[in-house]
């Protein structure tokens, strides 16, 4: 049987991991490592000052289960360093969307891509919310059509792999799908949000600031945000941790000669 990692950063107990256990259950061995707590926009972020602690839990189909005190990225890195290698490797089920390039900001794609850097085929997948309910545990969240898609989808990746340049896979369902709502190969929107920063006043006086974002409302066709917030599809985007830019280097040399 494959070997298969759950992960994800709305932490070990939230009902959208157990969805995902119990989708991938009949596709392989599950392992989940998860952080104990929300982790949400923690990026790739890694504890490097100070150890982490592991708790040994138990979830239903899963083989092993621990919740760890710390990021998404570093229960994909205890995961690998405990138990080995992984045929594949799922972050999510996420409660909220994890579109465009601000796919960095999240937890969950970012335990996804750092799987991928060690060469595990991967995904993250995410569910469109209501966002009172992405800092929840799920309670009273339908996951089944998004364990449905992510089944369908994992089970693809574990028959044939990815295609060629691809390592991760970043999947964004819609609230409201069906297991008939059509699938979307898309590219990554630009922004989702417009961050800025808001000044308040605390009781004596002193200011103190939130980081808050503006939702951009117009996305261009062919993109994971156009196709989820438009067109109501189920957006795949496949990604490669190779940010380097498709350009001639030439070009940049010419830039840059005096």
């Amino acid at each position: 049987m494959p070997r298969i990692l759950v992960t994800n950063d709305d932490g070990v107990y939230s009902r959208g991991i157990r969805a995902a256990v119990e989708a991938l259950g009949e596709l392989g061995d599950v392992y989940v490592v998860a952080p104990l707590f929300q982790r949400s926009a923690s990026g790739r972020a890694m504890t490097l000052h100070r150890p982490i602690r592991a708790r040994r839990l138990s979830i239903p189909g899963a083989k092993v289960v621990y919740g760890i005190d710390g990021t998404p990225t570093d229960s994909v890195i205890f995961a690998i360093a405990r138990f080995g290698g992984f045929e594949l490797a799922v972050s999510g089920i996420n409660l909220g969307e994890n579109l465009s390039t601000e796919i960095t900001v999240s937890g969950t794609a970012s335990a996804a891509i750092e799987a991928a850097t060690h060469g595990i085929p991967s995904m993250a997948v995410s569910l469109e919310v209501d966002w009172k309910r992405t800092l929840g545990d799920g309670e009273g969240v339908d996951f089944s059509v998004s364990a449905h898609f992510l089944r369908r989808i994992a089970g693809a990746v574990l028959a044939k792999g990815l295609p060629e340049g691809v390592d991760m896979l970043n999947v964004n369902v819609p609230s409201g799908a069906t297991s008939e709502t059509p699938l979307a190969i898309t590219r990554l929107a630009r922004k989702r949000y417009c961050p800025s920063v808001e000044e308040r006043i605390d009781p004596k006086g002193n200011p103190y600031y939130w980081i808050v974002g503006r939702l951009v409302k117009n996305f261009e066709p062919g993109t994971d945000a156009y196709a989820l917030k438009v067109e109501r599809k189920v957006s795949v985007t496949p990604v490669n941790i190779d940010m380097t830019a498709g350009v001639d280097f030439g070009l940049l040399w010419d830039l840059l000669t005096p």
